[in-house]
């Protein structure tokens, strides 16, 4: 965990290599995760200098990590990972404070609560650029790198550990993407009666799906490809619904803790930030149903 002062260290890609079939496990998943981690040095500059693109992509990346390693966690979890783990959920709170201001905002064009978004997001993207530019961030950093590399997980010689180290990406990644789906699958029944925090773990188990089929493709058998394509494709229509969804129940917080920073009163005109009516909510869920029977079939 020894601090660097070379924010490039935070990734060592391995330009020009591709999944096949029969990669040992251990260097696709070194390879995944090298890639998450290149896609979060592109984007470190521009996200501190306040670029909303760039924090998306951020984001993506490193919800794109946490993916790969919950995938690959029956090989790599460990003690060190855990305290990475703790870091990076530090980190993911000022991108997702800030990210969500973007979408706000976007969403309250021609309101009257934009403005003050735009000014509670001059103030999160402040925060958000002290945490990136922090000696903690490039300790984390560092410490990913390293632990890619060459953490506990790599070298223990448990047999079992071994072996699944060894083993052909082929059989393992077919073998995970099916015992995904099916738990997908038992989750999102009953979607229409859903309360908001069980919607949202299903978008969150949605999107780990969508992304692990992402950068699964390499290494499954061709035969398989079709099928995990359709997958994905519904997958992609099923997150975008749930993401509007949550973008409502954020817009709705947001609104919440706006009008007491703005010390407005129930009587007043309140900060309009296009909230979802019951009409447009039960269209929504409807929609969503059908895109997760397609899921399951």
């Amino acid at each position: 965990m020894a601090p660097s002062g070379n924010p490039e260290r935070i990734s060592r890609p391995r330009r020009g290599r591709r999944l096949n079939e029969a990669m040992r496990c251990e260097t696709a998943f070194r390879l995944i995760v090298s890639e998450c981690l290149e896609e979060v040095v592109t984007n470190h500059e521009a996200t501190c200098a306040g670029d909303p693109a760039a924090l998306h992509h951020m984001r993506v990346a490193l919800t794109r990590l946490r993916a790969v390693i919950a995938f690959f966690s029956q090989m790599v979890a460990d003690a060190e990972w855990t305290h990475l783990k703790s870091e990076l959920k530090w980190l993911n709170g000022y991108l997702g404070e800030t990210r969500d201001l973007d979408v706000a905002i976007e969403a309250s064009r021609g309101t009257s609560g934009q403005q003050l978004l735009k000014t509670a997001r001059i103030a999160s993207q402040r925060r958000l650029r002290r945490a990136l530019r922090s000696g903690r961030y490039r300790q984390w950093g560092a410490a990913m790198s390293d632990w890619i590399e060459g953490g506990p997980w790599s070298a223990s010689q448990e047999r079992r550990a071994a072996r699944r180290r060894a083993a052909p990406a082929s059989a393992f990644h077919a073998h995970r993407l099916a015992r995904w789906h099916d738990k997908l699958t038992r989750r999102s029944r009953g979607l229409q009666g859903m309360g908001k925090n069980k919607r949202h773990r299903l978008r969150l188990a949605t999107k780990r799906l969508r992304y692990a089929i992402e950068f699964s493709q390499g290494a499954l058998p061709r035969d398989d490809l079709p099928k995990w394509r359709t997958i994905m494709r519904h997958l992609r229509k099923g997150q975008q619904i749930l993401g509007e969804l949550n973008d409502a129940e954020i817009r709705r917080s947001l609104s919440t803790r706006l009008e007491r920073a703005s010390q407005r009163t129930a009587a007043s005109d309140g900060i309009p930030l296009n909230l979802l009516d019951r009409k447009e909510k039960g269209r929504l869920l409807r929609r969503a149903a059908i895109v997760y029977r397609k899921i399951a079939d």
